[in-house]
């Protein structure tokens, strides 16, 4: 009887070792990918993580330098919709290192990373592509479009790696695949947006902004590693018009009109700042008069914005290996579990004889 017990147990330990075994094969990022995208997607992929993997140390430096943590913005309130929720009483809603007077706020963005708040922001961008959906009328839109989904997907892996978990912050993995990781198109998206801010930022001028001599370097040297990057392919807003662009331009306003409906302060700067990076980014790419005309804040919206993206791509891989390190402990449990066992049924066995 004892015999018999010991075997249904091995057998159940061996179909949980053969489940787990699947599992960390199937969950590793790799696997995931290959079976989310296509061969030419997959390319892209590899290509913007091979770049970034040179870009993130350098604007990682570039975002901690004092010449590019303050930002000024404009804290209106133009809200399009009616929201029911009431001013966020969280401490870490709460604008830290601020200062400013009436609407003109500047913010010390060392002070300002993404968290998770609990604040409820899902009724916000189910109306941001309600609206923004109607527009869509030709492929540069929905581009467009994507673009804006790329910043989404960005903030939600970067509330779920600083996740406030009440006495500590950390890593959520579990949130993080429920609310990106799961998504193939929130996945790609986010690539997308990073491509495009790596197009973007191969037209930074900043000769007309003073700046001092070793933060020169710092803007320079992100500027010269393109030289030694692969070359891949970003055709996909060729074939903009004028038209196109005027969109963009009337797109973005109504998104910023949008992050007056936030009630985590830091949430809304955070948005603010990223919009504000993303018009810098247009301008950029497709606008030689207003390229000429930006000005410091325009820079810091930008390269901290690139900063935040590069971040949560470089999360991506985090949060899948987390996940499979997890598997993987189970894992050695279990095969733990059936030795231990079977050495066990054999003494048993033994000592029958």
């Amino acid at each position: 009887m004892l015999i018999a017990s010991f075997q249904i147990l091995l057998s159940i330990n061996l179909i949980v070792i053969s489940v787990l075994s699947y599992n960390y094969i199937i969950s590793q990022k790799e696997q995931v990918y290959q079976s989310y995208y296509s061969k030419e997607e997959l390319e892209n992929i590899h290509h913007i993580e091979e770049i970034n993997n040179v870009l993130f140390p350098i604007l990682e430096d570039i975002s901690y330098d004092p010449e590019f943590r303050i930002y000024q913005y404009i804290d209106t309130t133009k809200c399009p919709i009616l929201m029911n929720q009431q001013e966020c009483q969280v401490e870490t809603c709460n604008i830290l290192n601020f200062e400013g007077e009436d609407s003109i706020i500047n913010v010390d963005l060392k002070y300002m990373g993404e968290k998770y708040t609990g604040q409820q922001g899902q009724n916000i961008w189910l109306n941001i592509y309600e609206d923004l959906g109607k527009n869509t009328t030709s492929e540069m839109h929905t581009h467009f479009l994507n673009l804006i989904k790329g910043i989404h997907s960005s903030i939600s892996v970067s509330i779920t790696e600083q996740f406030d978990y009440g006495n500590k912050t950390g890593a959520n993995v579990d949130f993080f695949f429920w609310r990106v990781g799961n998504y193939p198109d929130r996945i790609y998206n986010l690539y997308f947006l990073e491509s495009f801010l790596i197009q973007a930022s191969k037209f930074l001028q900043i000769n007309k902004i003073e700046l001092p001599q070793q933060t020169l370097l710092k803007v320079q040297g992100l500027l010269s590693s393109y030289n030694l990057m692969p070359l891949y392919k970003f055709d996909y807003f060729q074939n903009l018009t004028q038209q196109d662009l005027e969109q963009y331009r009337s797109d973005i306003q109504l998104l910023n009109s949008y992050m007056d409906c936030v009630h985590c302060k830091r949430c809304k700067v955070n948005g603010k700042l990223q919009i504000h990076g993303l018009e810098t980014s247009i301008a950029l790419l497709f606008d030689n008069k207003l390229r000429e005309d930006l000005e410091k804040n325009d820079m810091i919206a930008f390269l901290n914005t690139f900063q935040k993206i590069s971040s949560s791509v470089k999360s991506l891989e985090a949060m899948f290996e987390r996940r499979t390190s997890v598997t993987y402990k189970y894992l050695k449990l279990s095969t733990v579990g059936f030795i231990v066992l079977s050495l066990l049924s054999q003494v048993i066995l033994m000592l029958k004889r």
